[in-house]
């Protein structure tokens, strides 16, 4: 993993993390690894069919932050967490769903 690949965010709000206050998460790019321990933690909450869920236990693991601690963001503050994440990742939020068009769409015509 490169170093230089990694992000900051800057919290509206501080988190509590072990009774400290923390202001700034460091973003950094996540593994194949990460994904599946990730979906394995929200599977043992009994949340595995939830996918924000899912995406806050990986981005729990990248930010070196507890679960439970991360669901005290707010949603502008989560936004900039994504952002980042996507930005290290190299993955464009902004694609199109690659879902296949169902028959008798447009598409399949």
């Amino acid at each position: 993993m490169s170093e230089n690949r990694m992000q900051t965010v800057k919290l509206s709000a501080p988190l509590q993390v072990g009774g400290k206050d923390v202001l700034v998460l460091t973003v950094r790019p996540c593994t194949i690894g990460d994904e599946e321990d990730a979906m394995q933690d929200a599977v043992g909450m009994h949340r595995g069919n939830n996918p924000l869920t899912a995406e806050m236990t990986l981005l729990a693991r990248i930010v070196r932050v507890p679960y439970d601690a991360l669901r005290g963001l707010s949603s502008g503050d989560y936004l900039k967490l994504r952002a980042a994440f996507n930005a290290v990742n190299g993955t464009d939020e902004s694609q199109e769903n690659p879902t296949p068009e169902a028959a008798g769409t447009p598409e399949q015509a």
